[in-house]
């Protein structure tokens, strides 16, 4: 006979079991179904990996995009910072009767008297063939005066640059890119050589060091010949003075600068229009232009990696449908909706997690290789690798919601039922 017990028929132990089996600790459900992930996704190695292709292709796309855009913004920027955030031009516009007003000697002379303005130096441009042996090239000349070179920043590699002496002079200066050009298959041209401008014989005096192209300028520095002012007339067209570069001192505000500059030429008796742009004008200006396009291509690469996204969902769907008596034996024995959900879940979030990182080395890896290939210093964007990243994590969870709920509402009878 059995010997009486101590507790009733029906009461709980005196010490129950430390994990009941259906409330087990979050942490050990979340390891067994994060492994469960894995093996899941080995199972089908192939469209795995079709589908993380698809995220690393986008994610890497998203990335590089980005990334590229800084640097561009960046490489823009440092053209300013090569010649100075002080720099201001000013320009012809035409008036009501479409004739140009024309800058003289003595614009010059009463901008630089400004107490807003530092120096300034009169412009003017044109385009002319120049000969040298059997090379023709067409480069832009530039008639300028010594206080242009000082102003610009712009210094000899070879030579010298344009002296008050060169005034009357048949003197030139190249800058290194017109060197390139005029040299041909044969040696470069070196100072002391002449070259035949507007059927006159110039004299090479400097060759410049090369620089970067300043957009406040007319005129490609770099691939340009410089002429003295005064016989700007003998090469090229009118020789009349295009603009006036200026700089302004360190304490002036720009703002200021431009319009003292601007009410100069608004004074009577003869108000001439005229723009008046400073550089710090024109970063703003580019600064809007390159967020722009940073939202465009990151629009861009977001497409690709929105198709990696339906990757994923593909696999997951096809997951669902060929494990249909698996969900339905784990809902049978007592796995809750929310556990099938979390269970594909983490599968979506392997895939996404795993090719968002691999997508994150290749995209800065092509940016740099960009960047090295374009002549630009290569700078890590600081938001590149998170939003590629971030999109790629939400993208997965977004594409793999909808396979996890549908598992998750699976009947237990008719998926036990399936074939």
């Amino acid at each position: 006979m059995t010997p009486p017990s101590d507790h009733p028929p029906d009461a709980p132990p005196d010490h129950p079991p430390d994990h009941p089996p259906d409330e087990r600790h979050g942490g050990g459900r979340l390891r067994e179904l994060v492994a469960d992930a894995f093996r899941n996704l080995c199972s089908v190695r192939q469209r795995s990996l079709l589908a993380l292709l698809g995220v690393v292709i986008g994610t890497a796309a998203v990335i590089a995009l980005v990334n590229i855009g800084d640097n561009a913004k960046h490489h823009a920027l440092s053209q300013f910072q090569a010649m100075g955030t002080d720099l201001l031009t000013v320009r012809r516009e035409f008036s009501a009767l479409g004739q140009p007003p024309a800058f003289t000697l003595d614009d010059v002379a009463a901008l630089a008297a400004l107490p807003e303005i530092d120096a300034a130096a009169p412009l003017a441009v044109g385009g002319l063939e120049i000969v040298r042996g059997r090379a023709r090239v067409s480069l832009g000349v530039a008639g300028v005066t010594a206080e242009f070179f000082r102003l610009t920043r712009l210094t000899a590699a070879a030579g010298r640059v344009l002296s008050p002496l060169d005034a009357r002079q048949t003197s030139v200066v190249l800058g290194s890119g017109a060197v390139r050009q005029l040299a041909g298959e044969g040696a470069p041209p070196a100072v002391g050589q002449w070259i035949r401008l507007g059927g006159y014989n110039y004299t090479i005096v400097g060759v410049l060091e090369p620089t970067v192209a300043n957009p406040l300028l007319p005129i490609d520095t770099d691939n340009a010949v410089f002429v003295p002012l005064e016989g700007m007339r003998r090469v090229a067209a009118g020789g009349d003075i295009a603009g006036i570069v200026l700089r302004k001192p360190p304490e002036t505000d720009d703002r200021a600068a431009g319009a003292a500059v601007a009410g100069h030429f608004a004074a009577p008796p003869r108000p001439r229009p005229v723009a008046v742009q400073t550089a710090r004008q024109m970063i703003a200006a580019m600064a809007e232009q390159m967020e722009v396009y940073a939202l465009l291509l990151a629009a861009v690469g977001g497409i690709s990696l929105v198709v990696g996204g339906v990757g994923v969902m593909n696999v997951m769907l096809m997951s669902v449908v060929e494990r249909r008596r698996e969900i339905g034996l784990r809902l049978a024995l007592g796995a809750r909706p929310r556990d099938i959900r979390a269970m594909f879940l983490i599968e979506a979030t392997a895939l996404s997690v795993a090719g968002g990182g691999l997508g994150a080395l290749l995209g800065l890896a092509a940016a740099a290789v960009y960047a090295r290939s374009a002549g630009w210093d290569f700078i890590l964007s600081a938001a590149a690798p998170p939003l590629g990243i971030g999109m790629s994590l939400a993208v997965g969870l977004f594409f793999g919601l909808y396979p996890a709920i549908r598992a998750s509402r699976l009947d237990p009878i008719v998926a036990l039922r399936a074939e």
